[in-house]
Parts: structure tokens; C-alpha cells; sequence
């Protein structure tokens, strides 16, 4: 195992001594696709998400040849299942309540959001050229600030209201590994494919309300939902050495 390790370091020594790599920054645009909970679409602590749309702004600076730091700025959407999600919340009254039934012709009001979040994060990276080509290794880790989607439902029949709402952010640790494709032009400009995996986590609130009669409307079940976000990033952009 120590035979492996220092093969290893020196192989990194040796790349960092032969071969000097460009800074640059990058703007890539892509997909955000839902993994595990992330992307589930029944049960009270998953996302109800699918693929989304994702921007990552990046600088990346070599100090030691092949090794260098990147930080990077990302904002994500992805778009949430408002049907799924109603599904289960109806489901969920009726097992709460199994003697109230639900006409089909209720009068439902529904608004809702779609999951954002705001990452910032850094790390080491290593480049290692082939011909025209780099490829990247990196890790990153830092900050998400996730803005889980916040919805409201409303359903009145006869003299009964059924309500349930959300709300609630969060900033948590996340992290990031992937690996990239550069190529760069002898005007210093070029383009990088991306391929990243992304985690962090989040945590809301939601109410429950049922109410009968003329009386005012007080939840009777609150529920702090924690959900792990978790996806896979692809994208691809254009970048510009210095």
C-alpha cells in the first residue's frame, strides 16, 4: 500500500514538473439530474424533482503545474412532479382521516414553486494534457443555500377546508466530485464538458390543516421534512485562459 501511494505522488511530482497548465475561467450551462430521495416521487422526506436546468460560473488557477485550486459559483433548478406531490398529500388525509371522503368536484386551489439552490464551493484540481486535450480530476466543497419548493394546497367541500402549505430554507455543507474535457485554442479560448456529482441536503416545514365548520383554521400536524439533494451535473460552456 505505501509502494502504491508514493508511485503515485511521484507521478503527480514528475506531471508538475514537466508540464505548466493555463488559468482560465468558464461559463457552462447544463442539466441537473435527481438521484435517490432527490428524485423520488412518494413518501413525505423526498423531492418530488426532475431534471432540471443548471449554470456554473469558474475560475481555475495552477499553482504547482498539474495541481491547482478551482472555486466555483452554480445556481440549479429543477422543476418539481406538482402532480405526484398532490397525490400523496390527498393520500395522506385520507389516511389521517379514513371516515371523510374527498368529492371530485372539490374546490382545489393549488400554487407552487420549483426547487432552486446557490452553491459555492472549492477545491483542489489536477489537469493532466493529451495533445489538444486536458483532462480534469476535482473535488469540491462549501456552502448550498437550497430553496426548497413552496406550495400551497386548498380543497373546500360542504362546510370542510383541507389546507396544507410549506415553507422554509436552508444553508447546509455540500460537496462536489466530477471531472471535465478542455480543449483550448491558441487564442487562449476554448470549451469544457463537464461531469460532476452534487450533495447537500435541506430541511422545511409543513402544515397540515383540516377544518370543519365555522371555526378557525389551526394545523393539526406539523412535519420538519429533511431531504438529501443529491445529482448528477452535466454540462458544457466556454472558457478563456490567461
Amino acid at each position: 500500500m505505501k509502494k502504491i501511494f508514493g508511485t503515485i505522488v511521484v507521478f503527480i511530482l514528475v506531471m508538475n514538473t514537466m508540464t505548466a497548465q493555463d488559468n482560465y475561467l468558464d461559463m457552462r450551462l447544463g442539466a441537473g439530474i435527481p438521484r435517490s430521495n432527490f428524485s423520488e416521487l412518494e413518501g413525505d422526506s423526498v423531492g418530488y424533482a426532475g431534471t432540471g436546468f443548471m449554470m456554473s460560473f469558474e475560475g481555475n488557477y495552477f499553482f504547482l503545474g498539474t495541481l491547482g485550486v478551482v472555486g466555483s459559483i452554480t445556481y440549479g433548478m429543477n422543476f418539481l412532479d406538482e402532480v405526484a406531490l398532490q397525490d400523496h398529500l390527498k393520500a395522506r388525509f385520507r389516511e389521517t382521516f379514513p371516515d371523510v371522503t374527498i368529492p371530485e368536484d372539490a374546490t382545489t386551489q393549488w400554487v407552487s414553486k420549483q426547487w432552486n439552490n446557490v452553491n459555492v464551493m472549492t477545491g483542489p484540481v489536477l489537469s493532466f494534457p493529451f495533445s489538444s486535450l486536458k483532462l480534469e480530476l476535482r473535488g469540491m466543497a462549501g456552502v448550498s443555500f437550497v430553496m426548497p419548493p413552496e406550495w400551497d394546497l386548498y380543497m373546500a367541500w360542504e362546510d370542510k377546508q383541507f389546507h396544507v402549505t410549506s415553507s422554509g430554507q436552508s444553508a447546509r455543507f455540500a460537496w462536489q466530485l466530477g471531472a471535465g474535457l478542455l480543449y483550448k485554442s491558441d487564442l487562449g479560448y476554448g470549451f469544457r464538458l463537464g461531469f460532476d456529482y452534487f450533495r447537500t441536503s435541506t430541511s422545511f416545514d409543513v402544515y397540515y390543516s383540516y377544518i370543519q365548520g365555522n371555526v378557525d383554521e389551526v394545523p393539526y400536524e406539523t412535519i420538519d421534512q429533511y431531504i438529501p439533494v443529491t445529482m448528477f451535473q452535466a454540462t458544457v460552456g466556454i472558457l478563456y485562459a490567461f
